[in-house]
């Protein structure tokens, strides 16, 4: 009713080789949760703990041993839109193999929608109201033969993608729009951030991006817990680079799938559903 929500989509990936599923950054994914809650003055009835033992319970109980995606809404018990005292959240998980595009990249389009602003609706945080804007822009890219949609704001520059934050990479540097650019506050973003830092060297750097400074960049992908990392192939028909997922990207993907694995040292991003067994 009314939009009245807030929520976080989060990935658990199977881990074959230790029988074991893992949630992968479920405590910054609550964190963000409650931040979004704060914007729209909904209070939340669970603490975090509370919410993450839904979240392995709902999934150890269904004895899920695949890919998944978690989704966690938070929403208006009231049908009175000023009551933002009443609330309730409930939990849910969907099988989610990785996309066909994560190895052939996305072929993007600039879209005629604009990105939402701050004074109209806060876009750093996860409101599903906000997603109206994202799936106009979506619904059109689509409609006119692309695979996605990049949203300028209302100042002109680059904002995001729908659902999904985007990164540049001219000349060797990470460059992605700066959070007054109408974006989400990104994890997997803050996650490829630290990777590239501490494994490449690599510093992202936060700064407005103009729509024809990515049609020369060298590459360019898309980042977010549903599409991963997918590259992007072209912009409005012009080719990024070659055409074809670049090279830094596809080491980003690397490392990232890494450390969404549970492999060491990035097990400190995981939560283990499934309790272990010794022999």
């Amino acid at each position: 009713m009314w939009g009245g929500n807030v929520f976080e989509g989060v990935r658990a990936y199977w881990l074959e080789a230790d029988r074991q599923l893992s949630i992968f950054r479920l405590r910054d994914h609550l964190a963000r949760l409650r931040r979004s809650a704060k914007c729209m003055r909904l209070r939340l009835q669970h603490s975090d703990d509370e919410l993450e033992q839904a979240c392995v319970e709902l999934l150890r109980t269904n004895e899920l041993a695949e890919d998944l995606h978690l989704v966690l809404v938070a929403y208006l018990e009231s049908d009175t839109v000023w009551r933002t005292e009443e609330t309730g959240i409930y939990v849910t998980a969907v099988p989610m193999p990785r996309s066909n595009a994560y190895q052939r990249g996305f072929a993007a389009c600039i879209s005629s929608w604009r990105r939402l602003g701050d004074d109209t609706m806060p876009p750093r945080v996860k409101i599903g109201a906000n997603y109206q804007n994202s799936r106009l822009a979506q619904e059109e890219a689509i409609r006119n033969g692309y695979d996605t949609a990049l949203l300028l704001n209302q100042r002109g520059t680059l904002a995001e993608a729908p659902g999904s934050c985007l990164v540049m990479v001219r000349n060797g540097r990470l460059v992605t729009p700066p959070g007054t650019s109408g974006v989400l506050e990104g994890i997997t973003l803050a996650t490829v951030e630290e990777l590239a830092a501490q494994e490449l060297g690599l510093e992202l750097e936060r700064r407005e991006i103009d729509r024809t400074e990515l049609y020369v960049a060298d590459e360019a992908f898309l980042c977010g817990t549903l599409v991963e990392l997918q590259p992007i192939v072209s912009v409005d028909q012009l080719e990024l680079g070659s055409g074809e997922p670049g090279e830094l990207t596809g080491t980003l993907q690397r490392l990232y799938d890494r450390a969404a694995r549970a492999e060491p040292p990035y097990r400190q991003w995981a939560t283990p559903v499934y309790e272990r067994v010794e022999a």
